[in-house]
């Protein structure tokens, strides 16, 4: 659960405990089934093949998961009882299920409903564990108290671990006759929050600890230390009996707020929807790292960029937190008696963002039919104001799919600009040639939602320039012939000259070319921007936040040592996908921005630029150094996909 909004419940609870086996609308149906569905406010700013509720609020992601004896994909989600209410509250779980991770089967009743005296304030995030009696189980955070949130003092037991299983493939949920599982937080600690288990193998810890990895699975719960540490807490589970928790402790306990530089973002004070996973490299089957992926509560102003600048603008602004992940080493942990004690712990050795825009409480599960590490994040609405979300009558959507992996790039020379041990987002592993094996974690898209999404759509490819207009200029590579819908995949990529000092591309929003949104990336300051199109209203009171949002991001440079080719930087690569007022975008597989576009309904074409700097007064030339020119690669388009 994401605990920004420490507000008390609407209304009381139902009284159903479980829900009835009924006839679910596909995600392109649901409309349909909803009044409201048909109203212009309603469907202005909605995405079209996005997962979201039906209507109403809608935040964190729950319980992903696929399960072999039906074939079926399924995901929950938090939702308020009232599917007329855009606001958080009455928190409860809906869910849906899939064949291919994209055409959706959504169900209004709730799944979950919070129905009893220990989950009765709310059924707040949770996961799917491994069974071995033939059902489907979910444990969640079960909530007696609010309100609850990082800043305020944490009511003991308000929190606490609960368990429902299905024995008929997630058509109805009975919730454990001994719920809760575990009542309340460690008796000794002063946490900040404890809730959103995540359950897993994990054979790496249970090595560590000496533990049976068969019969040993692994939970943890996100929160914190009071003053101390943001953290998850760690517990082994017997897998024979997934009632049987026992505490090992703090995972993490590196200090408050740990900013080891703008690549790794703010590790806060409270951390929600945590996920631990173990990825290898493709090239190296001998090689593995431990990753945790977490929401970052309490986080600095200073260290956030896509946060309204100015306290006193009337744009709504975003909580301080973040999306991230870490990656470390198990160790022996400190047993000191203090708070911290723990028999294990993870130490910090190098991290990032999952996403550098308004996607949040991420929630992964390993995909066994296809070997794959599947996220979603809950992409928030809060860069509309109260009035204008409560007009349409919805908040809040799941992102596209996406994979998690490790990238890897060898004979690595050095990065645009910084030092490549000033990037803490990156390990490095020098080789016998004085260059270096770089990873990182990556995310992108699952490519089967990509190619699926793709099947109706009309494709096309930019003619190429050159070289490529400034960023002044007023051509467009793809006109309002081309892009004629508002649900598109754009794939394109640059070659960036050493005298380039931005380049990107530009949805073009209005004719006289003052409305777009710019995707830039500056050399020097190796930074991606992305700048959205101010929001003109006639009423001040409906203000919507229209800040930049910014990205560390570099290009790496790479020597063939063995051939003596010289060097050669990789390409920009830039890839995007719009959903009507939905934008997600990643760079090189390593950079991820989600946000939101609330002034766009218009497209009059796209445009790509790069601005190179000129030398002793004359621009460079196609004839002259390919060094002196930044050059379009190449550039698809695909217009109307998913629908």
């Amino acid at each position: 659960m994401s605990g920004e909004r420490p507000r008390e419940m609407s209304r009381s609870p139902s009284s159903s405990s479980q829900s009835t086996d009924i006839t679910e609308p596909s995600l392109s149906e649901h409309t349909k089934t909803d009044p409201s569905a048909s109203t212009p406010t309603f469907q202005r700013w909605r995405p079209a093949y996005h997962l979201q509720a039906p209507s109403g609020w809608m935040n964190d992601p729950c319980a992903p998961h696929y399960d072999p004896d039906t074939g079926l994909y399924h995901i929950s989600y938090q939702s308020n009882l009232d599917l007329k209410n855009a606001d958080w509250g009455d928190i409860a779980w809906r869910s849906a299920t899939s064949t291919n991770l994209l055409d959706w089967n959504l169900q209004h009743e709730p799944r979950l409903s919070p129905d009893t005296h220990y989950d009765g304030k709310g059924v707040f995030t949770g996961c799917n564990v491994p069974s071995r009696d033939a059902s489907l189980t979910y444990v969640y955070t079960s909530v007696s108290a609010l309100p609850i949130h990082h800043t305020l003092p944490h009511p003991k037991g308000g929190e606490s671990l609960s368990m429902a299983k299905s024995f008929d493939g997630g058509k109805t949920w009975q919730k454990y006759p001994g719920n809760p599982i575990l009542p309340s937080e460690p008796t000794n600690l002063d946490v900040t929050g404890w809730r959103d288990p995540f359950v897993s193998a994990w054979p790496s810890m249970a090595a560590k600890l000496g533990l049976d990895p068969d019969n040993t699975l692994f939970g943890i719960i996100s929160g914190g230390v009071r003053d101390v540490t943001p953290t998850t807490f760690l517990y082994s589970i017997d897998a024979n009996d997934l009632t049987d928790w026992t505490y090992l402790g703090p995972l993490v306990n590196f200090g408050m707020n740990l900013r080891p530089s703008r690549w790794s973002g703010d590790l806060g004070k409270n951390w929600e929807v945590t996920n631990f996973l173990t990825l290898g490299d493709a090239h190296d089957a001998t090689f593995s790292r431990d990753f945790l992926v977490m929401g970052t509560e309490g986080c600095l102003p200073s260290a956030l960029s896509s946060i309204s600048s100015s306290s006193t603008s009337p744009s709504p602004s975003r909580p301080l937190r973040g999306q991230l992940w870490m990656s470390g080493s198990l160790a022996a942990g400190r047993q000191d008696g203090s708070p911290s004690s723990s028999l294990v712990e993870m130490r910090y050795k190098f991290g990032g963002h999952l996403d550098h825009g308004c996607l949040y409480a991420a929630n992964s599960f390993f995909d066994a039919k296809t070997a794959k590490h599947i996220v979603w994040g809950w992409i928030t609405e809060e860069d509309l104001c109260d009035e204008l979300r409560h007009d349409q009558g919805w908040s809040g959507l799941l992102s596209l799919p996406r994979e998690i992996k490790l990238q890897t790039i060898t004979n690595v020379v050095w990065a645009r600009s910084s030092r490549l041990e000033s990037i803490t987002s990156i390990e490095l592993e020098e080789d016998n040639y004085g260059t270096h094996t770089l990873r990182t974690l990556a995310s992108e898209p699952v490519q089967s939602v990509v190619e699926q999404l793709r099947q109706r759509a009309v494709g096309r490819r930019a003619r190429l320039s050159h070289p490529l207009p400034r960023r002044a200029s007023y051509n467009l590579a793809f006109n309002s012939d081309d892009v004629q819908t508002t649900a598109w995949e754009l794939d394109c990529s640059f070659r960036v000259s050493k005298r380039c000092s931005q380049i990107g591309l530009q949805i073009v929003h209005s004719r006289d070319f003052a409305q777009a949104t710019t995707l830039s990336f500056e050399p020097s300051a190796e930074t991606f921007t992305i700048e959205r199109p101010s929001f003109r209203s006639s009423n001040s009171n409906a203000p919507i936040n229209t800040a930049p949002e910014r990205a560390p991001h570099t290009l790496f440079t790479t020597a063939n040592p063995r051939k003596g080719t010289g060097h050669e930087e990789e390409p920009l690569h830039i890839r995007v996908w719009r959903d009507n007022s939905v934008l997600e975008v990643f760079v090189n597989g390593r950079t991820a921005i989600s946000t939101r576009l609330y002034a766009a309904e218009e497209t009059i074409g796209i445009r790509f630029f790069a601005n190179d700097n000129s030398v002793f007064g004359t621009s460079f030339s196609a004839s002259s150094s390919p060094a002196g020119e930044s050059q379009l690669i190449y550039a698809a388009l695909w217009d109307g996909i998913g629908v």
